[in-house]
């Protein structure tokens, strides 16, 4: 984790702002990724292409930056905090794109951040693709309401699947019920009134967040942001 945090920060990453995405899921979607790696990479595909293209439109519709190009590096995590089934993407894009300068050379222009509108029209864009894409591989509303080839296959560990996406007990005499978490009533607090923060959206289940931003020059922080995205279900000793 720490060495492919440093390779990123000193080989693959430009000095310019570097904002990070995170796409959540259903838990039907979870559900059926969490099986399927083929098809977890196409959805990041799907989400990447919509990232990056809105970038594009945006600098050529608001600075007439043609051909702009940006860059984004992409990590699924399969955990949630409590170790359980929970595949989401941590992207870390590029804050802008790139264009010929006329010159031969390249020039950045940085993005502004996107409105509270864009966000919406993004995610639904997102959203929109992600199912087209789930229709062609034969998975029909994100896992569940179509066929579930792997409780055929494996039935215990598919519902051991099941119930860890959802957050639920699989076995023993609470099978179902909903897992106990120290701090719960804090984290139920904060639930009961939800506030939309910057550079966030959700629809159905899916939820889109672009509020964390590391400035071209802060390359410390964008190092830690790099491990956060890196980090292992479970720290070792000499993890930070």
């Amino acid at each position: 984790m720490a060495e492919r945090a440093a390779h990123l920060v000193d080989r693959v990453f430009p000095p310019v702002a570097v904002r990070q995405w995170v796409l959540s899921l259903p838990h039907g979607i979870r559900y059926v990724l969490a099986w399927d790696h083929i098809l977890c990479r196409a959805v990041v595909g799907v989400f990447m292409r919509a990232v990056l293209g809105f970038l594009r439109r945006r600098a050529r519709e608001r600075h007439d930056v043609a051909n702009g190009r940006g860059g984004a590096v992409a990590m699924i995590q399969r955990f949630g905090a409590a170790l359980n089934v929970n595949i989401h993407v941590h992207a870390l894009v590029v804050d802008g794109v790139y264009a010929e300068d006329g010159s031969g050379g390249l020039c950045f222009h940085p993005a502004t951040p996107p409105t509270d509108e864009e966000m919406d029209e993004l995610l639904d864009t997102i959203v929109r693709r992600i199912h087209r894409l789930l229709a062609r591989r034969g998975v029909v509303d994100g896992g569940e309401h179509g066929p579930d080839r792997w409780a055929e296959e494996a039935p215990v560990l598919a519902g051991l699947a099941d119930a860890s996406v959802q957050g639920r007990v699989a076995l023993g005499p609470r099978a179902g019920a909903e897992t106990r978490r120290c701090g719960r009533s804090l984290e139920l607090l904060s639930l009961s009134s939800p506030r939309r923060g910057p550079c966030h959206a959700s629809q159905d289940g899916f939820d889109l967040h672009a509020g964390v931003v590391v400035p071209g020059r802060d390359r410390a922080r964008l190092e830690r942001v790099c491990r956060y995205a890196l980090r292992p279900p479970v720290r070792t000793s000499g993890s930070v």
